[in-house]
């Protein structure tokens, strides 16, 4: 039977080159040194035979190591030095590095490249078996990552946006026979594919995997819809069986369970082959999968040997029909405007040793500005995003790296659809984004090539490409036919012109899709530029996007690409594109646009680096959710503000309310008909409380703030309970008890029943260095992450050690 094992505690972990062990050998299993047992570990460095070890003794004159040494090159007498410190995955040993001004590393988070080694000693607690077969899974590791296992190298992994595996089921040690070692190598030096920060080192899990011989094939196994007409659902179930034994198998039988509908089919897989069982079936009164309900099927697949259960795989899926028109999007026969975020895949403090714990907080976060759809930018989707987008009903637009069909491109792109095909979340793949060579004679070539490899695996999916805009509209025909869907980066941008209006004009029988929008700057809870400390006013800032400097209100990409208000009045008067894909939902590390050093993350979230909202998340929520809403802005501590000569300063309400209302110190400055993106006032600066009252059906829903004074103390709120991981809020308070929204005090951390993570601001100039022990605010506020102790819940102490401001 099937049996998982999670190799994620206790590997050493050293930064920094070594003697890198050999990759080729004299003889089998010989390379020795870190890839076998050291010298105060248990276990031979090289497993010989009788006659070997006669040998040995005879061509070195009785001294065994020599022999070793002269006959198979064999590393001896290895040891571990201080150096090698004790970690857990995941782990992004980026994360934990200086940062560094060098203009080189600016766009990719001003993060010294390197090499870092990984090792751990295991052991596996039975004996061979020769009905089963052993696999060694990495699901991610980011740069080129290089695999030994005793004493044998694997092999090399290239792309770190995929999951890759070794059979290991005759190298690997059993029961008495002793210690495994696997050595991992991961190098950055060697080239990056993303132009951001990706982090480096073994990010994701590593388990080994014990699976029959005959067995369910789960990548070749899939259900799909492939209709949905008068309350049915008719699916289309493919089940491959495998056997990898070496003997054929007459008396085998296959049970498919599908909504407590069983089938059967008498096998006779032969040794060493594949097959693969097709059958319909059909579901009456289907629980459709949606955005607003996104029920899941559980399909049961057993394999019966002589009527004993041999392996037992489910496969979780959804019924859902999509397609896509002149009108849009639709799932399910009914149109869905897309309200999509575009993200990469770090999160501060951690680096890209993102666990499903912060992805859940990163996913519900989302949901509640009314998120209902994800581009994985610009990189393939992990296996917990998707199975956490099929749970909370958010649309998936999974991504191809790049648009290039070498032989081992096209081979991770074929795993990669055929391993998340059953997601009903993912509704399209993007074959590419903004390619260079794409609307080319090349690029044609290439997309005819890899589309017709997403169109082998699945039907479940649109294929679309996240295309730059040619102002006057110019395209390649030929390779914009490969794709269901045209994307379109940017289409309400001032500086790509007229080019959406002529495409659409020329060529009216194509579909087009916003594939990514806005790029608008904001440093949260700040409300003025300021070029020396990095920081972009949520009322607007005046840096641009794609011209230099500072620039005139009305220029283009004056703030980013466009602002909010712009993208949403585009798509409401554009609505045959779709939808959106804004860009971004979270601050992420690199690309510092529209400053150089010390500015080391982006201002296109939404929300900060660790999800604090800024200002404009409140405004996507006005116009995304229905649940009465008002939010006010700014703070209302005169630093920081933009007051005029006469006093006033702008005061900004997001709402979704009919009506709003304005109070300082509960005098009222007028109630208003609400704007359609907001609603503005231009009101003396007061102390006291800046009050917003929203009004729909006449049940009053309010937001408030106070003028505070210097920060004090502490407050700390758990923001997110997860299975693992805890996630604490720390803000600053006054001798009053109200927040400080201005505070950057450096701040003393203690945690007690777990294990620090990592914490971070959101500041997008803050280069201090890791410390598990001090951080300072940013804005008020800072984010604690902690690895829970299984018997209790963690405890976060923070206290202020120095009184600024």
């Amino acid at each position: 039977m099937r049996v998982k094992r999670l190799l994620n505690q206790e590997w050493r972990f050293k930064l920094g080159k070594l003697d890198e062990p050999n990759k080729l050998v004299k003889k089998a299993a010989s390379i020795g040194g870190l890839t076998a047992p050291l010298v105060d570990e248990a276990g031979d460095i090289v497993a010989v035979g009788a006659g070997g070890e006669h040998f040995l003794k005879l061509i070195a004159q009785g001294n065994r190591n020599k022999g070793l040494e002269m006959l198979a090159g064999t590393q001896l007498n290895a040891e571990l030095t201080s150096k090698w410190d004790t970690i857990n995955l995941p782990h992004d040993w980026k994360s934990r590095q200086p940062f560094i001004n060098d203009p080189s590393l600016l766009m990719s988070g001003s993060k010294q490249n390197g090499q870092g080694y990984y090792r751990k000693t295991f052991e596996v607690d039975r004996s061979a078996d020769d009905d089963t077969q052993v696999f060694l899974h990495f699901m991610g590791v980011m740069g080129e990552a290089s695999i030994w296992l005793n004493g044998i190298f694997l092999g090399n992994h290239y792309s770190g946006y995929s999951d890759f595996s070794f059979d290991i089921t005759e190298i690997v040690k059993y029961h008495e026979e002793g210690i495994n070692v696997v050595l991992v190598k991961t190098d950055t030096t060697v080239g990056s594919e993303g132009w951001w920060y990706e982090g480096a080192g073994i990010y994701k899990d590593v388990y080994l995997e014990f699976l029959p011989r005959i067995r369910i094939d789960a990548p070749e196994t899939f259900v799909e819809t492939d209709s949905i007409e008068n309350g049915q659902a008719r699916l289309k179930i493919v089940v491959g069986i495998m056997n990898q034994s070496g003997n054929d198998r007459k008396k085998t039988r296959l049970l498919c369970t599908i909504n407590n509908h069983t089938e059967c089919f008498d096998l006779r897989p032969q040794k060493s082959s594949s097959t693969k069982i097709t059958y319909t079936q059909v579901i009456d009164d289907p629980d459709l999968w949606s955005i607003n309900t996104p029920n899941l099927y559980q399909a049961r697949f057993q394999l019966l040997l002589e009527d004993k259960v041999i392996d037992d795989f489910q496969q979780t899926f959804g019924v859902r029909l999509i397609s896509y028109s002149s009108n849009g999007f639709y799932m399910n026969k009914k149109r869905v405007e897309l309200r999509g975020v575009c993200e990469h895949q770090d999160f501060g403090g951690v680096g890209i040793a993102v666990n499903k714990d912060i992805l859940r907080y990163k996913l519900l976060k989302m949901k509640k500005m009314g998120v209902n759809a994800y581009r994985s930018s610009h990189h393939f989707a992990s296996l917990d995003l998707l199975d956490l987008c099929d749970e909370l009903g958010i649309i998936v637009m999974n991504e191809n790296r790049i648009l290039e069909s070498s032989e081992w491109r096209v081979a991770e792109l074929e795993q990669m659809v055929k391993q998340t095909r059953n997601h009903p979340s993912i509704c399209f793949w993007s074959l590419c984004n903004e390619e260079l060579i794409g609307n080319t004679v090349l690029g044609e070539r290439i997309a005819r090539k890899l589309t017709s490899v997403i169109r082998r695996y699945t039907t479940q999916s649109l294929i679309v490409s996240a295309e730059l805009l040619s102002p006057k509209g110019i395209v390649n025909e030929a390779y914009m036919n490969h794709f269901d869907v045209n994307g379109v980066n940017y289409p309400e941008a001032e500086v790509n012109g007229n080019g959406l209006v002529m495409l659409k004009k020329k060529y009216p029988n194509l579909f087009f899709l916003s594939t990514e929008n806005a790029s608008y700057f904001s440093t949260r809870g700040i409300y003025r530029d300021n070029a020396e400390k990095c920081q972009t006013s949520n009322f607007g800032s005046s840096f641009s996007r794609v011209l230099p400097g500072k620039r005139k209100k009305g220029d283009p990409g004056v703030g980013g690409t466009a602002h909010p208000e712009t993208v949403m009045h585009f798509i409401k008067n554009n609505s045959f594109m779709g939808g959106v894909f804004l860009w971004t939902f979270m601050d992420y590390f690199g690309e510092p646009s529209p400053f150089a050093w010390p500015g080391i993350s982006s201002q296109f979230g939404i929300v900060d680096t660790v999800g604090f909202e800024k200002d404009y998340y409140y405004y996507y929520q006005s116009q995304w959710t229905s649940k009465p809403m008002v939010h006010v802005m700014p703070h209302w501590n005169r630093e920081g503000l933009s007051i005029d000569k006469d006093g006033l300063t702008e005061v900004r309400v997001f709402t979704n309310c009919p009506e709003v209302e304005l109070f300082i110190n509960d005098q009222s400055f007028g109630r208003k008909l609400s704007g359609e993106d907001y609603t503005s006032w231009y009101v003396p600066y007061i102390t006291g409380q800046l009050k917003a009252v929203g009004y729909s059906s006449n049940k009053p829903v309010e937001d408030l703030r106070t003028t505070s004074g210097k920060a004090k103390s502490t407050r700390v709120r758990l923001c997110y309970d997860g299975i693992s991981t805890a996630l604490y809020e720390v803000d600053a308070i006054d001798a009053t008890g109200h927040i400080v929204p201005t505070a950057n005090n450096n701040v003393r951390i203690k945690i007690m029943d777990g294990i620090f993570l990592g914490s971070a601001n959101g500041n997008p100039m803050d280069i201090s260095k890791f410390n598990p022990e001090e951080k300072r605010f940013f804005s008020g506020k800072l984010m604690v992450i902690v690895e829970k102790n299984c018997q209790k819940q963690p405890k976060v102490v923070a206290k202020i050690t120095e009184d600024v401001q």
